[in-house]
């Protein structure tokens, strides 16, 4: 099925291409677990004796990476075609190559159809957004896969009331008569205006790894983000370490624009120790103590000037009753805009530690340009 949605994508995107208004084509490389869709670009491990102790000693692997992506829109289409490609060797052997896209079409303003191998971020939960993470997890993606449609509405004099209603349906080829491996998926966004924003995602429903997810968002104050949510059956696990049952997130971020400041701050914590396995209810436990999966980002970035920017994101992971779990990874970074349009370069050193001291330390690397930027 991803081959045929790749294809619907890509007859949407020419769609797009006949009579698009503007065209951008980004192209990032190096190695960015971020920016580029693979790893790092150098990897340090450190080596372990046979008694699971750190010698010191760290092996290095290099993985090189691309993302190239395009986008095109028109008032009745637009659509997305990314390739990722990843390769730990100079002559390509042991490389990956993904590909994904969407395509929408948009009749009027208030129906969209859209269809894709990974819709991205393009219908979430507005209040399911994660500062720190600057990401939606994906129990806050409305759609992800497959086919869709949406509807947006607006109420008032002013239009400040917003409703928006999404459903859809994802699948591997030959599932879509088993209840149980059929994605049935929808959700819906209501928001006013300037004070609050709330919604919801239901993902495979008709099966047992059914997940749900409510949000409620502050809209009133300019430049803060405080977002909280509830979620049944968390299986994101680059939002928590583990799947849990019930978990609350909240989130909360302000942009001090005038400096160029941002700070930010996730977390994700279980409400008890229960988790789902194929809809079967299961305990986390550690030396017959219950444990609960726990995750917290922070993130500070800081414009120095124009082309200069410094930050710092930190991740602590735990599950909580087990001193020995805590995982804590900081990544002090540095981004520079080359001059004549050149683009951007990241760069800087990512830290992991566990119980046991640094168990790796890595240097991202990614430089990001964009190609082609044509609005008609």
């Amino acid at each position: 099925m991803k081959k045929i949605l790749t294809v619907v994508a890509a007859t949407v995107l020419a769609c797009s291409a006949v009579s698009a208004q503007s065209f951008k084509l980004v192209n990032t490389f190096g190695g960015d677990s971020v920016s580029t869709g693979g790893s790092d670009l150098f990897v340090f491990e450190n080596q372990k004796d046979e008694n699971g102790n750190y010698k010191n000693e760290f092996s290095n692997t290099t993985r090189a990476s691309n993302r190239l992506q395009l986008d095109a829109s028109s008032k009745m289409f637009d659509a997305r075609l990314r390739m990722e490609i990843g390769t730990t060797k100079l002559n390509g052997k042991d490389s990956t190559v993904r590909f994904r896209g969407y395509g929408r079409f948009k009749p009027v303003d208030q129906f969209n159809l859209i269809a894709g191998n990974d819709l991205f971020t393009k219908v979430p939960v507005n209040a399911g957004y994660l500062v720190a993470s600057d990401d939606y997890p994906k129990y806050a993606r409305i759609l992800q896969n497959g086919f869709g449609a949406v509807s947006n509405w607006a109420f008032g004099d002013e239009k400040n009331v917003t409703m928006n209603l999404a459903a859809g349906v994802k699948g591997d080829d030959g599932s879509f008569l088993d209840p149980d491996k059929l994605g049935l998926d929808f959700g819906f966004n209501f928001g006013i205006k300037d004070i609050m924003t709330a919604g919801g995602s239901f993902q495979n429903v008709t099966g047992n790894k059914f997940t749900a997810s409510a949000f409620a968002g502050l809209s009133a104050v300019k430049n803060l983000t405080l977002n909280a949510g509830y979620i049944y059956n968390a299986t994101d696990t680059d939002f928590i370490p583990s799947v849990s049952k019930n978990v609350v997130s909240v989130t909360a971020g302000y942009n001090f624009k005038d400096i160029g400041l941002l700070i930010g701050a996730d977390a994700a914590c279980g409400l008890t120790n229960e988790y789902l396995d194929e809809g079967v209810t299961k305990n986390y436990q550690n030396d017959g103590k219950d444990v609960i999966p726990f995750q917290t980002k922070v993130l500070v970035t800081y414009n120095v000037n124009d082309s200069l920017s410094v930050g710092v994101k930190a991740k602590v992971t735990a599950m909580l009753g087990n001193a020995d779990s805590v995982k804590t990874e900081i990544y002090p970074n540095v981004t520079y805009d080359l001059p004549n349009k050149f683009g951007s370069l990241t760069s800087g050193v990512r830290i992991s530690t566990d119980k046991n001291g640094i168990s790796k330390f890595a240097i991202p690397f990614s430089w990001k340009c964009t190609l082609a930027d044509i609005k008609k």
